[in-house]
């Protein structure tokens, strides 16, 4: 399984001064969104590759080892997994205690890291790679976010789906592509980069209500990425929200 990094491109948008908002809608609100998402990534043909969903929740509080640990659990149990597939690695550097838990099978790679940022903080990670199924995307988002939401209000999400096309694409194609993503999310678009064989497109969906990202002024919650691999011979395609927080 490929180690998943932060893109240099998303720290790009972070240094020209994205803020994080959030919006309040109920989970049924938010989970029509993804249902959405599902269908729309349905919709442009390409074959699944995998999504991944980062989720980050801050606690004002530290933790104990025990209390971590149960965090790790109850996250692992919600989302119907077996605790005799579980990886455990336990550390601690002066005040900073951090547990690890990891799942890593042939589809699916998840992790969840339960740690202890100061003396009255902590923060929980939890990091999910599937490659074979994403039709349940919805339930898994709605377990995560609800689990973390028992330990704190405040939770980032971050979910991208990628596809490929096993060949390379015209850049009318692209722009195909992208007008039906953006017909079917109700989506405007924001900000685009273009590059030889690589395109990336902010954009606010208003289907999408909960959380947000504030981008010089705008309000962004969605981002396409699509890109020709030369080497793969392969084109990418990547549907994300709010933005795609993967290197691509």
């Amino acid at each position: 399984m490929k180690k998943i990094l932060v893109s240099t491109s998303l720290i790009f948008i972070f240094l020209l001064g994205i803020v994080v908002c959030y919006g309040e809608s109920k989970n049924e609100i938010k989970s029509n969104g993804y249902k959405q998402l599902v269908n729309t990534f349905e919709s442009i043909d390409s074959n699944f590759k995998f999504y991944n969903m980062k989720a980050n929740a801050y606690l004002d509080k530290s933790l104990k080892k025990e209390e971590m640990k149960n965090i790790c659990m109850e996250i692992i149990s919600n989302l119907g997994l077996e605790e005799s597939n579980l990886k455990w690695i336990e550390s601690k550097k002066d005040t900073q205690t951090q547990v690890y838990a990891q799942i890593d099978e042939k589809d699916r790679n998840i992790s969840i890291i339960v740690a202890n940022k100061g003396k009255n903080e902590s923060y929980i990670i939890v990091d999910i790679l599937e490659n074979k199924v994403y039709k349940d995307i919805v339930d898994i988002y709605t377990v995560v976010e609800n689990t973390l939401n028992l330990y704190c209000k405040k939770v980032d999400i971050y979910t991208c789906m990628a596809g490929e096309y096993k060949k390379k694409l015209q850049l009318h194609k692209y722009d195909d592509i992208l007008k039906k993503i953006l017909y079917n999310m109700n989506a405007k678009e924001i900000d685009r980069v273009e590059e030889e064989n690589f395109m990336s497109v902010t954009a606010f969906s208003k289907l999408i209500k909960t959380d947000y990202l504030e981008y010089l002024g705008n309000k962004v919650n969605l981002n396409i990425g699509i890109r020709y691999s030369e080497n793969e011979e392969k084109t990418m395609i990547y549907i994300a929200t709010p933005i795609i927080k993967l290197d691509y």
